[in-house]
């Protein structure tokens, strides 16, 4: 079975380099179709530890050029999941969806969507894209994934890509599991974005790590049950998996594009705002910065 990949971000090509070395077919869906012609023609290169390898793949930005019965992995952001998925629904009919956003608000959408079988997926791995097909893979985290629609995670082979650089496991649910990956993300993308920092000037500069302890205590009287197995160590440890990464909410705002503030902090904040004054703030900032980008 092919594997399409909707998405050539920093993620999504990392993924694709590791099924295709596995010797998956990937193909990627690009909104661009210069993007689509380079990976075509020179395939998609990861950058590791000092090394390059180059992997083949297909690439296409007309839907209507979509392998049929393929699993399709959604690596787009948040932003234009709704448009991507309606998509699909209304001509190539996957076999297969595989979400993999950060943050909550995705759970809800692969729960409604008219495809039949349906998965999510959490992933920590550090990844910065350098060109529309080079991708340098500077924290190794895990591939968790979780059964949200049909009988299957999602079909086997796609475990062939496990390997120590690229772990996959099961998860046995879905919801938490992508809530404790938000927990994370809420203790250091606000942060980084606003003060922009590299995830590992976290824990070297006391005030900004003393901000990050505040903010994992109030998600923590927040969601009591979610952090008995999110220990604070754990976030500071994907900080330094990742020291050299920019989070995904600061690359937003280098880009210009507006950042995934509702999925992430608005999502966890919900119901709990007066136990998160900090959170909260640090969503209104966020807010602001987006806000000042439009020229509003």
């Amino acid at each position: 079975m092919e594997v399409v990949i909707a998405g050539a971000g920093a993620m999504g090509l990392l993924i694709g380099t590791y099924l295709a070395e596995a010797g998956i077919s990937v193909s990627f869906f690009t909104r661009r179709e210069e993007q689509a012609i380079e990976l075509r023609n020179h395939g998609v290169t990861r950058v590791q530890d000092g090394s390059d390898g180059t992997f083949q793949v297909h690439a296409f930005s007309n839907l209507e050029l979509a392998p049929q019965h393929a699993l399709w992995i959604l690596a787009v952001k948040s932003r234009d999941l709704s448009d991507v998925v309606n998509r699909l629904e209304n001509s190539v009919r996957p076999v297969h969806l595989m979400f993999v956003q950060n943050g909550l608000r995705h759970y809800d959408l692969g729960r409604a969507t008219s495809i039949s079988s349906v998965s999510i997926a959490s992933l920590t791995h550090g990844a910065r894209k350098i060109d529309d097909r080079t991708v340098v893979h500077n924290g190794v985290g895990i591939m968790s994934i979780a059964a949200l629609k049909g009988d299957q995670i999602c079909p086997s082979h796609l475990f062939i890509a496990d390997s120590p650089f690229f772990p996959m496991a099961q998860a046995h649910d879905g919801l938490q599991m992508l809530l404790k990956k938000a927990l994370i993300n809420c203790c250091i993308n606000p942060l980084t974005a606003i003060l922009e920092l590299k995830n590992g000037e976290l824990l070297t500069l006391q005030w900004a790590h003393h901000l990050m302890r505040k903010i994992y205590n109030e998600l923590a009287a927040g969601y009591p049950e979610a952090v008995k197995t999110l220990p604070f160590s754990e976030v500071e440890a994907v900080c330094r998996k990742t020291s050299n990464n920019s989070s995904s909410m600061l690359t937003d705002r280098n880009n210009g594009v507006p950042m995934e503030i509702d999925t992430i902090v608005s999502a966890v904040l919900e119901g709990h705002e007066e136990k998160m004054p900090t959170l909260r703030a640090l969503e209104l900032l966020l807010k602001a910065i987006d806000e000042g980008k439009d020229g509003s």
